[in-house]
């Protein structure tokens, strides 16, 4: 098995990666409604909204998807049946949370897509900045022109994955411009990646 992992949260920046590259040199977790397009090696979503969505589908029944358990779940029988539960329960966003899921698995090398953090800069004198999700004005998303939520708790969530996997290397890919909080750069087994650099070192093309 390759020793690299790949984790998606769904920030505007992975716009044309696909899956099924990635899956070519690693392994694949991703989250959310990525599963209405896209097949991930692990899809994570702790929203109950999001799972009752999935477990609509028959996706649980032949791909491995995991979330927290809620007691709710328990009516819905592609939820009850095969979805997996983390025990515990972290309390997380589910981007930490896949993020997290990969780390426990030992990959000496994770690459880190769609992690914006910030949303995209209204331009404005009081720095609102608008909902940043490439699954946004859809099901369970919020619309484009709403107010993109504050990113601290996701942002530390990873800083706790990166210190406490210090034997891991962690490599967020963004685009040269891209918001870099740094908070995440004290660490040594941390690096910003270009996204241009990213695709030429895995030969992958951006799909328009």
């Amino acid at each position: 098995m390759s020793n690299v992992a790949f984790v998606l949260g769904n920030g505007e920046s992975r716009k044309g990666i696909r899956i099924a590259d990635l899956k070519q040199h690693g392994t694949v977790f991703a989250c959310n409604a990525v599963y209405r397009t896209e097949e991930p090696n692990y899809l994570v979503a702790v929203d109950p909204k999001m799972i009752l969505e999935i477990a609509e589908t028959e996706y649980p029944k032949t791909h491995e998807v995991w979330s927290n358990y809620n007691h709710q779940y328990e009516k819905n029988e592609n939820a009850k049946n095969y979805i997996k539960w983390f025990s515990p329960s972290l309390g997380w966003s589910s981007g930490p949370t896949a993020l997290k899921l990969a780390a426990d698995k030992k990959f000496k090398t994770i690459y880190i897509l769609g992690f914006d953090y910030q949303g995209h800069s209204r331009g404005d004198k009081h720095k609102n900045f608008a909902y940043n999700n490439v699954f946004k004005d859809t099901r369970n998303y919020k619309k484009g022109n709403e107010e993109a939520t504050y990113y601290g708790n996701w942002m530390n969530q990873t800083k706790r994955v990166v210190n406490d996997y210090k034997d891991i290397q962690f490599f967020r890919v963004v685009p040269k411009n891209a918001f870099k909080p740094h908070d995440l750069e004290f660490n040594e087994n941390f690096k910003h990646l270009d996204i241009d650099e990213f695709v030429r070192i895995h030969n992958i093309q951006i799909q328009s």
